[in-house]
């Protein structure tokens, strides 16, 4: 059962659902990057714009290519549009699965806690108190919440939830 599609996952999501989904995830990585600014080498915040382009070149183009052209949603409206995206800019199964499965973790890992690390590093090496810091910080930390949460849900209603390599639904059973 868990090699194939979950046949009452949905066939497609609403726009306006994945319109929300994808501000969600703009504001959680804008407010990792304005969280990392005071954390500068040579007055330049090399780390939040290293963070930008990597959230900006492996969401948008590796893990396209390598999870999303392998996908039951390639050319649909996923929950997050991902799988119309890589569509548009790849050739259905011309990723490497294998490459989308060991850089899905280590990805999203890296764009949820390397934000959160370097704010208390910055404020641990008093290059900002906590006080100005703390809205951002505390902000940050609720989207990687609500946008994990949202995550589990969608995989529960995706056809890939047993074959998707950064599923969150493999092994659970769903009545929706």
């Amino acid at each position: 059962m868990e090699h194939k599609i979950y046949e009452n996952g949905k066939n497609e999501f609403k726009k306006a659902y994945i319109l929300t989904e994808n501000l969600l995830l703009i504001a959680q990585f804008l407010l990792g990057f304005i969280g990392m600014l005071e954390f500068k080498i040579s007055c330049i915040p090399y780390i939040s714009i290293a963070y930008i382009f990597f959230a900006l070149i492996m969401l948008g183009f590796v893990l396209r290519k390598h999870l999303c052209t392998h996908c039951f949603y390639y050319g649909k409206w996923c929950h997050c549009g991902w799988g119309k995206l890589s569509s548009l800019m790849y050739k259905k199964d011309s990723g490497n699965i294998i490459i989308g499965s060991k850089t899905i973790g280590p990805t999203w890992g890296v764009l949820m806690i390397l934000p959160i690390l370097i704010m208390i590093l910055a404020i641990v090496l008093n290059k900002v108190s906590f006080s100005n810091i703390s809205l951002v910080f505390i902000s940050y930390i609720i989207l990687v919440i609500i946008n994990g949460a949202i995550h589990v849900c969608d995989c529960k209603k995706c056809k890939m939830r047993f074959i998707c390599p950064g599923s969150a639904a493999k092994n659970k059973i769903s009545n929706q």
